[in-house]
């Protein structure tokens, strides 16, 4: 392949990507957001959060050792941050980084 035409299939996927981030911002930009978009965005992070408890909670072996220990914690640590501080972005850090030193040294 020629680098003209990878350069040129990296601008068009480019141009695409914009494309379609900037349109809805273009078309919706004077109108108020529905009732169902403010509650989509006022729930999100609780909706992911309840996506990705399931989605760690899915593959463990509940009864063999471990039990699931370093998955309950972490679960209970996310579950805690949430409630205290109301930020999903440092419950999903922070839990993750708990489960994996739990998983790395502990389990």
């Amino acid at each position: 392949m020629e680098s003209s035409y990878i350069i040129g299939s990296i601008i068009v996927a480019m141009l695409a990507t914009y494309a379609t981030r900037i349109i809805p911002f273009l078309l919706f930009r004077n109108r108020e957001p529905s009732a169902l978009i403010k509650y989509i965005e006022l729930n999100m992070p609780v909706m992911i959060m309840v996506i990705l408890v399931f989605y760690a909670l899915k593959d463990v072996k509940w009864e063999s050792y471990p039990y699931g220990m370093a998955e309950i914690i972490g679960v209970g640590v996310a579950i805690f941050l949430h409630v205290r501080f109301q930020n999903a972005l440092l419950s999903i850090f922070v839990a993750t980084l708990a489960y994996m030193v739990l998983v790395q040294n502990v389990f």
